[in-house]
C-alpha cells in the first residue's frame, strides 16, 4: 500500500511540475531579440520613393538629382517644398552613422558622398 501511494505521489508531482519545466525550457531555448541595426524613420514620415526602390536604387536617384541640379539648373524645383535629396533623408533619419554608414558597411560599399557633402 505504501509503495503504491508513494508512486502516486511521484506521478502527481511530475504532472504538476511538467508545465513549469516546459515553460523554463522553452524560455531558455528562445533566441534573444536582435537589436535594430538601422535607425528607424521618424514617426509619421514617408520616404520620397517606395522602400524597395530607395533600398536598391537610391544611388541612381541621387545621381539623377545631381544631373538635374548641376547640368539643368533645376535646384529650386527639386529642393522646394518636398526636398528629394539628402535633405529629405536627414529629415527622417537624423543620424548618418546609424543609417547610411551601417547599411553601407554591411553591404561592403565605400561611402564617399560625405567627403564633400554634409549630411
Amino acid at each position: 500500500m505504501k509503495r503504491q501511494r508513494r508512486s502516486l505521489i511521484v506521478v502527481a508531482l511530475v504532472l504538476m511540475a511538467a508545465p513549469l519545466l516546459y515553460a523554463v525550457l522553452s524560455f531558455a531555448a528562445r533566441p534573444a531579440p536582435r537589436p535594430l541595426w538601422l535607425e528607424p524613420p521618424a514617426p509619421n514620415t514617408s520616404c520620397i520613393l517606395p522602400t524597395a526602390v530607395i533600398r536598391y536604387d537610391h544611388m541612381q536617384h541621387l545621381k539623377n538629382l545631381r544631373d538635374q541640379v548641376m547640368r539643368e539648373g533645376r535646384r529650386e524645383e527639386l529642393t522646394g517644398a518636398r526636398a528629394q535629396g539628402l535633405t529629405s533623408c536627414r529629415g527622417c533619419h537624423a543620424h548618418r552613422e546609424r543609417f547610411c554608414d551601417r547599411c553601407h558597411e554591411r553591404a561592403s560599399v565605400r561611402l564617399d558622398c560625405f567627403g564633400c557633402h554634409v549630411y
